[in-house]
């Protein structure tokens, strides 16, 4: 009898063991069910939210066609800032046909901004002497210095035209291959223009590295993020922007460089480009028309080349889109006189399919769920 028991309670341990373990086994594979579930619902739900996104452009490029038509061109104070708004969505938050419309939590939310890249100096059309002034400006900024000494950003400018220019001959400050390649891993210099801001992590001095003697980037640092510097020279500069600069979508950085060591100038500056007066606006561009012609720019107060930032959301989905937009037909986003490639002027033009379509606005980039800086 002791030993049936012993038996039975023994057959029990088992089958509540087993009971446990196939328990725990079909809890770990509704969680694992559930989460590819989750995993799977986010791709379709930013499928959806591609969608929106883009009609967000359309109506971007729609209010932006509307006050160029009647205004004939786009400037800065015409309210086009807000297309949203304009377009009398003030309520940035829609929901879908299927879903509740009580439930608020899975509405899809709109956020879009304009930055205003023809405020910015041409990358590519800069004069050297003036591109050694905003670099010394940075330095001066990052090391806490109030005294900007332009020859500081000169030995930058002469590797930076090293780096573009296609023969081997090392300016007095300046890095030809004979330095990238002892670097590890080496590489040479591309002996074309800077297409990219990212570009700039390769270039001496202005990138991080350790096999250089200086040790020290301007625009990235030992961990390879991303300094000060060079979120005031990507907010200064542009690769879109071919021509002319429009003083009203200036960034401060701009500001304070062109009122050089005038700390009551620059206040000034600042205060009337933010102004609505109409006589306080027209003063802001006399002085910066004036301030231009020291450095050889060019103003214009006409809005030629629109980045386009653009975030939908649903719930924890999240889509983004970057776009930059010309208003000029004829205007390449990257034309290089020093370029080994040449551009095609046909391909400065519209296609004839795009041509029937009529589009009002030229798309020089885009991107999705990417940072588009350049």
């Amino acid at each position: 009898m002791k030993s049936n028991s012993r038996k039975k309670g023994s057959i029990l341990v088992f089958v509540l063991a087993l009971i446990v373990f196939v328990s725990v086994l079909s809890v770990r594979l509704m969680k694992e069910t559930t989460q590819e579930l989750r995993h799977v619902s986010q791709f379709h739900r930013r499928d959806d939210l591609r969608t929106y996104a883009y009609s967000a452009l359309d109506i971007v490029v729609g209010v932006l066609n509307e006050f160029k038509l009647v205004r004939g061109k786009l400037s800065s104070g015409q309210g086009w800032g807000a297309p949203l708004e304009y377009a009398e969505m003030l309520d940035t938050s829609i929901l879908s046909v299927e879903e509740d419309s009580l439930d608020r939590s899975s509405a899809v939310k709109w956020n879009v901004s304009l930055i205003d890249e023809s405020g910015k100096l041409p990358i590519q059309n800069v004069k050297d002497m003036n591109l050694a002034t905003f670099l010394a400006s940075f330095m001066s900024k990052e090391e806490g210095r109030q005294l900007v000494d332009e020859e500081d950003g000169r030995p930058l400018v002469e590797i930076l035209r090293d780096w573009q220019d296609e023969d081997n001959e090392e300016r007095d400050d300046g890095a030809e291959d004979d330095f990238y390649e002892d670097l590890d891993p080496p590489y040479f210099t591309p002996g074309r223009n800077v297409e990219t801001f990212d570009e700039f992590k390769w270039i001496k001095g202005f990138g991080f590295s350790e096999d250089d003697p200086d040790k020290r980037g301007l625009f990235f640092d030992e961990n390879g993020m991303e300094t000060s510097s060079f979120r005031s020279f990507k907010s200064t500069f542009s690769f879109f922007n071919q021509d002319g600069l429009n003083p009203y979508g200036c960034s401060s950085e701009m500001l304070r460089v062109l009122a050089g060591d005038d700390n009551r100038l620059y206040e000034e500056l600042v205060e009337l480009k933010s102004s609505t007066d109409a006589m306080e606006r027209q003063d802001y561009f006399q002085q910066m028309s004036q301030l231009a012609s020291e450095m050889g720019l060019k103003l214009s107060d006409e809005v030629r080349v629109l980045r386009v930032e653009i975030s939908v959301t649903r719930g924890k989905s999240v889509f983004k889109l970057h776009a930059v937009l010309s208003n000029q037909v004829a205007s390449s986003p990257r034309s290089n006189q020093n370029s080994r490639k040449k551009v095609n002027s046909r391909s400065m033009e519209k296609s004839p399919r795009n041509s029937k379509i009529k589009y009002p606005l030229r798309i020089l980039a885009i991107r999705e769920n990417e940072n588009l800086f350049d």
